[in-house]
């Protein structure tokens, strides 16, 4: 994206796409997008209106997509079980994955003893298969 267009992009539209920054990096941190990591990717790009041009950009060029934290609560939290789908979607997850799922909580918002409190909850939630909305609700 040229630095013109980098101008008149909304504030939400750049939270949006470090935000989808952030979830690839986590997919990759293995070394590999797993196919149903990949598919989680192509959900959450879609409910965050991104292209495929835009989806694209942002794997080519990450230093451009700075890490945005969102303003209100649920989004945090929101923003917080996406990132934790992403690490169980491929049934694997390392501590190098989860190391850097605990590092971006913390660059939401979240303090480390919250991060702790919370992240085995949404693990044992998603698992069970609960959707999006109903961790939400569980963990609120």
């Amino acid at each position: 994206m040229s630095s013109i267009a980098h101008l008149f992009e909304s504030g939400e539209q750049s939270r949006q796409k470090g935000h989808f920054l952030n979830l690839v990096m986590l997919a990759r941190v293995d070394g590999i997008i797993s196919y149903q990591e990949n598919q989680l990717l192509k959900r959450v790009a879609q409910r965050l209106s991104l292209t495929e041009e835009q989806v694209q950009e942002i794997i080519d060029n990450p230093q451009d997509y700075p890490m945005i934290p969102p303003a209100t609560r649920e989004e945090r939290y929101e923003r917080f079980i996406q990132l934790i789908q992403v690490l169980v979607a491929d049934g694997v997850s390392d501590l190098k994955e989860e190391q850097m799922v605990k590092r971006l909580g913390v660059e939401l918002g979240f303090t480390p003893k919250r991060i702790d409190e919370k992240f085995p909850i949404i693990i044992e939630h998603l698992r069970k298969g609960m959707t999006r909305e109903s961790v939400l609700e569980a963990v609120i």
